[in-house]
């Protein structure tokens, strides 16, 4: 059976084509410090971790019933991550100013950065092929990638936060495919998570180019495409 043309890529952001410019313990540790909670930022970061790979996305089958948004899903996150490392803050009242502050500093210019020719790679997708972003990330990506110069090239954003579902369920793959009126087998989605990119992408009929920790480099991605 002959393969369908590509169409569409779709991209994760965190891990895939955005990186933070320090560990996240060190960022947490620094906001804390604010606060008057004094962490060491390696056992936080170490603590993060740990719960987030026991934390299921938050619009996974998996649902928390307190949680109507992602904002409160990273705050039962965070407070998690606090109690793993034994770090405790006075009360409700001191968490929740905490967690406003360093909620608003991952949205910040300086706190994420690119990866490695993301623009170039991007630029050059984009003007062969329809281009979106396919992330469980929140709505605070449009001001990340805007402030980093690379949200224009995109036809549109598929946000967990927005379309109430998470990667890898395959029905957020296949509402990609719906909105933009093409077949799966049409679609590339590139992304770093081995579950929520690779075997999600699968599933849902994608293919998928693998980049991170012991896979493709991003700009690879051009190799792939023959856009070298």
């Amino acid at each position: 059976m002959k393969e369908l043309p590509l169409e569409v890529v779709s991209f994760d952001a965190a891990g895939t084509l955005i990186r933070l410019a320090e560990p996240v313990g060190s960022t947490y540790a620094k906001v804390a410090r604010d606060h008057g909670l004094i962490v060491d930022p390696g056992t936080l970061g170490r603590a993060f971790g740990k719960v987030w790979k026991r934390t299921p996305p938050a619009f996974s089958a998996v649902v928390h019933v307190d949680e109507p948004d992602e904002r409160a899903w990273w705050s039962r996150l965070v407070g998690e991550v606090f109690v793993e490392a034994n770090a405790i803050f006075a009360d409700d009242r001191a968490f929740g100013d905490f967690f406003d502050d360093l909620y608003r500093r991952f949205e910040e210019p300086g706190t994420w950065l690119l990866e490695d020719r993301a623009t170039e790679v991007v630029s050059r997708v984009a003007n062969r092929y329809r281009c979106v972003i396919l992330s469980n990330f929140d709505g605070r990506l449009r001001r990340i990638l805007g402030d980093l110069g690379l949200l224009a090239p995109f036809e549109t954003l598929f946000l967990s936060c927005e379309e109430r579902l998470s990667k890898p369920d395959p029905r957020l793959f296949r509402r990609v495919s719906e909105t933009l009126g093409v077949a799966p087998a049409s679609i590339l989605h590139v992304g770093d998570d081995p579950v929520c990119d690779w075997a999600g992408a699968e599933a849902a009929g994608f293919r998928h180019f693998r980049v991170g920790h012991g896979q493709a480099a991003l700009f690879e991605l051009l190799e792939e495409l023959s856009l070298a």
